[in-house]
């Protein structure tokens, strides 16, 4: 596991993730541009607002094809889906094109293939995890699991998720729960390191190079955080080619 720090921009936050020529990567934060998903509540105007802005500042070569998530195992492929399909992965070779996924305490996984070609971005939460979005994910690229590295963004860290015996026996059930992932509490409950889980699954799944963000979402007031307050917006993770 490689974790490694964020270089500050003039808009959102750049992994320090090596990536192949051609291709980049960026996190959004509370303020910039603010909330982005549509399903939160917030005015619907202010949202597509914010979206226009954070496509002309970060001069995407096209817009995102923005996912309705469901802590699900769906994977679609940006050449073959609309924008707001229901699905939490989503994957693309066609250049340009942009992957992106929105997130607030839960897992944004970034992958690219090593030649640039394929590029993914996955929503994944405990749910989506033991339902298999990574697996999956990883199986849809055209691309040998050797051949692709896995960035984990910002997400609620160990020391903030408190979970119960239902989620523990989740992960038990695909020999995912022990002392490196889960940390026992009182009356059945655990604080689970959902970053760490992710990796075990990318690494189970072939993907041997994994950069984790070590950001929480919980704990750094640039990130939105459900858990910390239930009306908060969304933050987006985004991968393009160009």
């Amino acid at each position: 596991m490689a974790t490694t720090n964020v270089t500050n921009h003039a808009f959102g936050i750049v992994p320090e993730w090596r990536l192949p020529n051609g291709v980049q990567a960026r996190i959004t934060t509370v303020d910039e541009p603010g909330n982005l998903a549509v399903h939160v509540g917030d005015d619907p105007a202010k949202v597509i607002r914010h979206r226009r802005l954070l496509q002309r500042q970060l001069a995407l070569p096209v817009a995102p094809k923005w996912l309705a998530q469901y802590h699900s195992a769906n994977v679609v492929s940006y050449e073959n889906c609309s924008a707001g399909v229901a699905a939490d992965a989503i994957w693309a070779q066609t250049t340009p094109s942009v992957c992106a996924v929105l997130t607030a305490d839960c897992l944004p996984i970034l992958m690219v293939s090593d030649d640039g070609e394929v590029i993914a971005a996955a929503h994944a939460g405990w749910r989506g995890l033991v339902s298999g979005i990574v697996t999956n994910t990883v199986a849809a690229l055209p691309k040998l699991p050797q051949q692709l590295q896995a960035y984990i963004g910002p997400a609620i860290s160990r020391a903030y998720f408190q979970v119960g015996a239902d989620v523990y026996q989740a992960f038990a059930q695909h020999g995912l729960a022990d002392k490196s992932t889960f940390s026992p509490q009182t009356q059945q409950k655990w604080l689970a390191d959902l970053p760490l889980l992710a990796e075990r699954v990318l690494r189970g799944c072939g993907v041997a190079r994994v950069t984790q963000s070590g950001l929480c979402t919980y704990s750094d007031p640039r990130f939105s955080s459900h858990r910390e307050n239930p009306a908060a917006g969304r933050i987006a993770s985004l991968i393009w080619k160009s």
